[in-house]
């Protein structure tokens, strides 16, 4: 369109991270033929936080931090600023001093100003002049750029802002003239972008990032997945490749006593040594303790803490080299995180597969769970504190059996018969983790506080590690070293502690002080059924089963644990799996009191003097435990169908007073028992294929954003709605009559629209409870509080229905919360339908079934956020996101375990997957879109850390597994080997060997390049 002398438009845009702005305010367009674009802008940094913040103060005192913030433009030439403290943020009357700050500078944008004054963007965005403020106090600072840019038509403009942090004067001198002799030019910072870029490619390449087809938009949301993957559990930068100075390094830390046995032999190793031939000089070395931690060393680097500011320890870390540059071997974590990111690390180094299930075996308890972090140096778990309401103690049984099942499937798949070598040897421990947990009857008392935490055990045990090392903290032997048990015992001890919760047709009895899966949920700790863990459960059954049936043979196991067992094994097979209806509840409680007492007494036994001698006990009856347990449990199963087709997910027990039975109440669907009981083991191929459909056809799904909420989205009552009794229930009252006759509002009161409420500070049963003592006290009151006290107490429940209440999923509006999705289980979700399919074409299910599960599969797909714009995702698509609340877009990027799923389902959407030790080509969840439309060429990075060049044709696509290149593209099945000598061989068909494939998952190098051919099957 021409336009006549001068256009002013008005109109602002800004970035999507909240800290960085840039506004615009006027375009003058000049002449017929715009000749020119002139635009006048701010732009910059708004809140800089200067170095010497505790986060905790700043979270809680942000106003009274600001008071001591200092930013400054010490350099108008090269526009440096530094925000700084004038000093720690406290009342103390020592003086001390901050000496590191911020620092902010800026090159390009030629004649523009600076401002420090975060109020300038006000003034700008109202036409006022915008101030050169060089010194801000007492107040956020800001770094902001004013300035006008002249656009000839075709031109860009470009300048850039930099921040770091942790600069004192020294380094804040040098910057300075660093920056007046233009040693930071434009050209330089873009070098060093592009280094750093470099750098971040040859990180996550070993991960299998890098990947070439027809959706560039899938290819870039796998990299960021990959990224976050890397960046929650680490990497081994080195591959298979083993420092043995830092192996030495490790040894030392974890046992003082082991690295001083074998100091010499340490020494004396090379200074570098392939994995496998480490460990096979420590088996022969013979030291069991050196082969356990030889095991469990995993030299992972890149990680870091993703700081949860809900839990106390977990400050958001980022350790990435240490002090001379080297790269810092660590890793840290919450439990439930690093072991799920390691499942999908796994599958581009699978021959870490048994060391990471032996950290996870050797992380758990003699009772059966876990603690709550993972670290290279140990284990750590929460301790008592009051005055944190976030610091709860209790056990983390969350998913337990299903994490350590993935990691054992994974590696059964990558290197079959690994775990089933390891099942009799002596080459694991037990976490001494200082919580006792109650004996039966008290948990049925109260099942809201099962857990003591014994200080003395604590102190002990912080005795041990000053003395060894993080091995302390691991149950000891008689000699102070840990006690060592077998891998069945492990496998057993986990699975035990389940089946001692379980409550037929019900769940599994959460009671350990800590929730499932789901945080939010926490409140159903205690009175909750996790219908959840016994669909896990069946499935880790299962493997176990398979894992020990194949020969008939004897496995140490400990005297007390198989006491255990076969007092679980004899109830179960006194018990029928299907009660009649009138029996149904006293059948419930005396499974779960004999299974439970069962439990208490090796509990007992093993807090007071440890476990005994192990004694042989055959595969035989570790198979009858599997047996009988599966057949109670697929009973429940079976009796968990709801009415629409969805499975229930949680469940509540009511145990009766005389404690000889036990009722169940149904909670709400939930998205979590959908995907657990699709991989159960239990349903056929149509009936997982029928509860995916009837997901899409549940309140369960969210059509606006094409997935799927945690649980319906509830309306929950307004402010004035809340707290109202019903009329009957308090006329039928004789205790609350007389009070409101009396005007005695402690309990009840009526309120000017003649409803009846219950008085404010009864804010919980507990509290009514309370309140109905005192009251007793007033001999006025004493007869009647004693005759209607429960009836008072049972109209509280009916208005408020607080035994229902799941914890803060039910009242927040985010996160795991009301209309919320959370796309870690849309993701997991995503995994259960593919393996499902995978398996029904194993099973020989019909082509309708198979395509009922693929057509599902891609109907979850569609919905994830890298499928969909930002504005109907809300945020950028590529990345991966923790939730999407119903008011918002999605929110918390990066921090998921959303890229865990995903990484896992990727690699059949390109063709391929691992099964019995070989690598197989499938086409049932390729397409057509992802092949390549033209030829290009794909550089990823081999395995010597070279890039190279693989040349694709239209209609292929490219991806590596670990990290051996791989291409995909339409023909006849064969597949076509590269050697790295140049050399070739053609295998018919569409699977490779053993022998292959072994090659590629050691990452010998041997294999250059593997090329597939087969037809795509969908589009």
């Amino acid at each position: 369109q021409e336009h006549h002398g001068q256009l002013d438009l008005t109109f602002r845009y800004r970035w999507t991270s909240t800290e960085r702005h840039g506004f615009v305010r006027s375009v003058s367009v000049t002449n017929e033929g715009v000749d020119a674009v002139r635009i006048e802008l701010l732009d910059g940094l708004l809140n800089l936080l200067p170095h010497g913040l505790d986060p905790a103060v700043y979270q809680r005192l942000s106003n009274l931090a600001d008071a001591y913030k200092r930013s400054e433009l010490i350099d108008t030439d090269t526009r440096l600023a530094v925000c700084s403290l004038e000093s720690p943020v406290s009342d103390r009357p020592e003086p001390e001093e901050v000496l590191k700050a911020t620092v902010v500078w800026s090159v390009g944008l030629e004649g523009a100003t600076v401002t420090l004054d975060a109020g300038a963007v006000r003034d700008f965005e109202a036409g006022a002049t915008v101030p050169a403020s060089r010194l801000v106090t007492g107040r956020p600072g800001a770094y902001l750029l004013h300035g006008a840019v002249e656009l000839p038509e075709a031109t860009t403009v470009r300048w850039h802002v930099v921040a770091d942090v942790a600069h004192d004067q020294p380094a804040v001198v040098a910057l300075r003239r660093d920056l007046r002799g233009d040693h930071r030019s434009a050209a330089q910072i873009d070098d060093a972008a592009r280094s750093t870029r470099d750098a971040l490619v040859r990180i996550m390449a070993p991960a299998d990032a890098l990947q070439q087809t027809g959706d560039p938009i899938a290819c870039a949301h796998h990299f960021s997945n990959v990224t976050y993957n890397v960046m929650r559990g680490g990497v081994p930068l080195a591959g298979y490749r083993i420092d043995t100075a830092d192996f030495a390094s490790f040894v030392a830390r974890r046992n003082r006593i082991v690295a001083e046995r074998h100091g010499r032999w340490l020494s004396d190793l090379p200074a570098e040594v392939g994995r496998r031939d480490l460990l096979a000089r420590i088996e022969a070395n013979g030291d069991e303790h050196l082969q356990r931690l030889g095991r469990e060393y995993l030299p992972f680097s890149f990680s870091r803490r993703h700081g949860d500011p809900s839990r106390p320890w977990n400050t958001f870390s980022v350790r990435v080299r240490d002090e001379a540059g080297e790269p810092v071997i660590w890793y840290e974590g919450n439990w439930r995180d690093v072991f799920q990111n390691w499942e999908a690390l796994g599958a581009s180094f699978p021959e870490y597969l048994p060391g990471v299930v032996s950290v996870f075996l050797n992380a758990s308890t003699a009772d059966g769970f876990n603690p709550y972090r993972i670290t290279r140096d140990g284990i750590d778990w929460e301790v008592p504190d009051p005055d944190d309401p976030w610091a709860n103690i209790g056990y983390w049984g969350d998913h337990q059996l299903i994490y350590l099942l993935r990691l054992l499937d994974m590696t059964d798949r990558y290197l079959p018969g690994a775990i089933s070598e390891l099942l009799g040897q002596r080459c694991c421990t037990y976490a001494d983790v200082p919580y006792r947990i109650a004996p039966f009857d008290e948990l049925v008392r109260d099942p809201k506080s099962t857990i003591e935490f014994d200080d003395d055990a604590d102190r002990r045990i912080a005795e041990r590690v000053a003395s060894l090392g993080g091995d302390g903290k691991l149950v000891p032997d008689a000699d102070g070293q840990p006690h060592l048990v077998t891998t069945i015992e492990k496998l057993l001890v986990a699975a035990l502690a389940k089946i001692s919760n379980l409550v037929p047709g019900g769940g599994i009895w959460m009671n350990t002080q800590r929730p499932e899966w789901n945080d939010a949920n926490n409140a159903l700790v205690g009175y909750g059924l996790s219908m959840v863990t016994l669909y896990q459960l069946r499935e880790y059954l299962d493997r176990l089963r398979s894992l020990v049936s194949p020969t008939e043979r004897n496995l140490a196991v400990s005297h007390e644990v198989v006491g255990w067992m076969q007092a679980v094994v004899e109830v179960l097979r006194s018990e029928p799996t299907s009660p009649s209806a009138a029996d149904a509840e006293q059948h419930r409680m005396r499974v779960l009191g004999g299974v439970g007492r069962a439990f208490a007494q090796y509990r007992e036994t093993v807090y007071a003097g440890g476990l005994a001698s192990p004694v042989d006990v055959s595969t035989a009856t570790i198979v009858e435990l599997c047996d009988v347990t599966i057949a109670h449990l697929d009973a429940t199963i079976r009796g968990a169908r709801r009415a629409d087709g969805l499975f229930h997910s949680y469940n509540l027990v009511r145990f009766s007073a005389d404690g000889v039975s036990a009722a169940v109440e149904h909670l709400p669907e939930m998205l979590e028992g959908q995907v657990a009981v699709i991989g159960a083991g239990v349903l056929t191929p149509d009936e997982q294929a029928d509860v995916v459909a009837a997901l899409f056809e549940s309140g369960l799904y969210r059509p606006d954003q094409r997935s799927f909420l945690l649980y319906p989205a509830r309306r929950l009552p307004s402010f004035v709605e809340k707290n109202v009794l019903p009329a009957a229930d308090v006329e039928h009252n004789p205790l609350l009559v007389g009070l409101l006759a009396a005007g005695d509002d402690s309990i009840v009161r009526r309120d000017a629209d003649g409803a009846y409420r219950f008085a404010a500070d009864l804010v919980d049963e507990p509290a009514l409870a309370v309140a109905l003592d005192q009251l007793a006290t007033d001999t006025r009151w004493t007869d009647l509080v004693g005759g209607h006290r429960q009836a008072t107490l049972d109209v509280y429940e009916r208005v408020f229905r607080h035994r229902s209440f799941t914890g803060r999923s039910g009242s927040m509006y985010a996160y795991e919360g009301i209309g919320s999705i959370y796309w870690h289980m849309v993701a997991k979700l995503l995994v259960a339908i593919q393996e499902a399919a995978v398996d029904a074409q194993g099973s020989g299910a019909s082509a309708e079934t198979i395509g009922r599960l693929v057509g599902g599969y891609w109907r979850v797909r569609t919905g994830l956020g890298f499928n969909k714009s930002a504005a109907e995702f809300g945020a950028i698509p590529i990345d991966p996101y923790s939730h999407t609340p119903a008011h918002a877009g999605a929110q918390q990027p990066g921090m998921t375990g959303l890229v865990k799923e995903e990484l896992l389902t990727r690699p059949a959407e390109l063709g391929v997957r691992v099964e019995n030790g070989g690598i197989v080509f499938d086409p049932t969840f390729l397409r057509r879109d992802e092949l390549l439309a033209e030829p290009t060429t794909w550089t990823p990075i081999a395995i010597d850390g070279d890039p190279i060049a693989v040349e694709l044709a239209a209609g292929s696509l490219g991806f590596t597994l670990c990290q051996t290149p791989i291409v995909v593209r339409v023909g006849d099945p064969r597949l076509l080997v590269t050697y790295a000598d140049g050399s070739t061989a053609t295998v018919d068909g569409l699977r490779l060997d053993r022998s292959l494939s072994e090659k590629i998952f050691a990452r010998t190098g041997e294999i250059a390049t593997l090329e597939a051919s087969m037809p795509p099957s969908g589009d």
